[in-house]
């Protein structure tokens, strides 16, 4: 079997290398001869970095790197000079730093092609480095961006100090690549590509740059990033019939479902319904033979953590929220809004579209619910390590029905947290402590689902049971019970072979405490 690209974003090393790549050079071409200028968005670790390399050695002209794929016999391959300036690798620890970076940038990239460029100003460096360089070798020049907004959204959510850094860091690289939309310089430009994790439009850095084709949430670009599930029977076709061998599946489709469900499940234009899975955590699952958290193990989302807790945002609406489509592009640093950067870092995907307006968005898949989960409730609510233990002991004491044991492991957890953050408790934290607690450890727990007389509190599915849970932070047990009778939480589960167990659980607010759970 071929080596899985794992640990590159090389396209040249792993051709030469022989590994296994997925080919998309069919919307590679597609780019390059429709357009010039363009901007995508994707989540971290889709693919972004190995497009921009393509993109550089496809027009360095390195033709036997292309050999047996789609583009391979349907471009010219003439070489042209590519500046590529990739924010992964410049330093942005301050305005003044980020300045000597791209200083140093400009420099490097004017030595290697032998060209002169006067980097004082960054701004004019950059112009007269396209202009030499056309000068120089008689053809247009390529510039490719990777991460254009690391420099911004890797200071969010870390306090002011840092947030003035990323408005600074912000205006300078507003100035520096305004220079791309000069005459002087659009008439040598032969290609642009930018790519970065949140939309470009209300950022501001390329606002006026009017030719720059944004193809994040087109349709036909849906599947170019991430792998549908046709590439992964295509091309990991021997990994998987290890892995389902190994985890002794009865066939092939059912240990597909399971990897979808673990995986698959980003879609990213409203207007195509294809659902692609996470490439770097699919691999890793079939590489290691095991399912686990691989695309959190990557990086945790620690920028948007501190944003959900300076904002107190109710964690379990994650799961059930509804946006205007133009909302999941609306950043703005002078007002950032949660769901559109949740949505653009890929924690949340597209669920459902109405056809014309609004959009339901949801976790992507399990991978994405349970890590995020984890980490919220450790972060949010400073609980211990050894919290998975004993969410997983509360998992099962749900499922054997045993309502002390529901209590008992519920207080375990609730004293972990210190006495602060109660300052402010009210029947929604006891219940977004609970769907964290289960979530974590992959219970299938749905926050506020929906039935015919509205949200009840949780809904938990295990192994031929529905358990339709209300809490009460004032209240009674009878009360939860009445209010799930009235209201028709358990209609959603009739006549689907399950047996529905109603669970009401009662906090005390003042002692902090879990005061009764009762199941009927």
């Amino acid at each position: 079997m071929k080596r899985l690209p794992l640990d590159t974003s090389s396209f040249s090393q792993l051709r030469s290398s022989g590994d296994l790549y997925v080919d998309k050079t069919f919307w590679i071409h597609k780019l390059v001869t429709q357009g010039r200028c363009y901007f995508l968005s994707r989540p971290r670790r889709f693919g972004k970095s190995l497009t921009i390399n393509t993109l550089k050695e496809l027009f360095q002209g390195r033709k036997e790197l292309f050999q047996g794929l789609y583009i391979y016999d349907k471009w010219e391959f003439a070489e042209h000079p590519v500046i590529v300036f990739d924010f992964n690798g410049i330093k942005h620890n301050t305005p003044e730093n980020f300045e000597l970076a791209l200083q140093k940038n400009l420099l490097e990239q004017a030595e290697q092609y032998e060209v002169s460029v006067d980097v004082e100003d960054i701004v004019a460096g950059l112009k007269y480095l396209i202009r030499n360089l056309y000068r120089k070798t008689g053809r247009n020049v390529v510039v490719l961006i990777d991460e254009y907004d690391k420099p911004i959204i890797s200071h969010l959510g870390l306090g002011e100090k840092r947030y003035q850094i990323a408005l600074k860091n912000r205006d300078l690289m507003k100035e520096f690549f305004g220079v791309l939309k000069e005459s002087s310089v659009v008439d040598v430009l032969q290609f642009v590509f930018v790519t970065g994790v949140s939309a470009f439009t209300k950022v501001s850095i390329f606002s006026e740059w009017n030719n720059l084709t944004d193809i994040t949430d087109e349709p036909f670009y849906a599947d170019f990033l991430g792998y549908t599930e046709e590439e992964l029977k295509k091309y990991l076709g021997e990994y998987l019939d290890v892995f389902c061998h190994k985890h002794e599946f009865a066939d092939r489709d059912k240990c597909l479902k399971k990897i979808r469900y673990w995986y698959n499940g980003y879609r990213f234009s409203p207007h195509n319904e294809t659902r692609v899975y996470n490439p770097i955590s699919v691999m890793y699952s079939l590489s290691k033979g095991y399912f686990d958290n691989w695309w959190f193990k990557t990086a945790t989302p620690s920028f948007l953590v501190n944003l959900l807790k300076e904002r107190s945002y109710l964690i379990p609406e994650l799961e059930h929220l509804e946006v205007a489509k133009d909302f999941l592009s609306a950043f703005d640093l002078e007002d950032i809004r949660i769901e559109p950067l949740l949505f653009q870092t890929g924690y949340l995907t597209i669920k459902e579209f109405d056809g014309q307006e609004f959009i339901k968005l949801g976790y992507p898949n399990q991978e994405v619910k349970r890590s995020l989960s984890a980490i919220l409730l450790e972060k949010l609510y400073r609980t211990s390590p050894g919290t998975r233990k004993i969410a997983d002991d509360l998992g099962k004491a749900l499922y054997r029905e045993d309502r002390e044991e529901i209590k008992e492991k519920l207080n375990q957890i609730l004293s972990q947290i210190p006495y602060p953050l109660y300052e402010k408790a009210d029947e929604k934290f006891f219940h977004t402590v609970f769907y964290l607690s289960l979530c974590l450890l992959g219970y299938d727990a749905e926050a506020e689902p929906l039935s015919p007389g509205g949200r009840g509190d949780m809904a938990v599915q295990m192994k031929g049971k529905a358990f339709i849970l209300e809490f009460k932070a004032r209240g009674s047990v009878e009360d939860a019970f009445k209010q799930i009778e009235e209201k028709g939480y358990a209609r959603r589960f009739e006549g689907k072979a399950l047996k529905i167990v109603r669970v009401a659980v009662v906090f005390d607010v003042e002692k902090r405490c879990v005061k009764d759970v009762a199941i009927n």
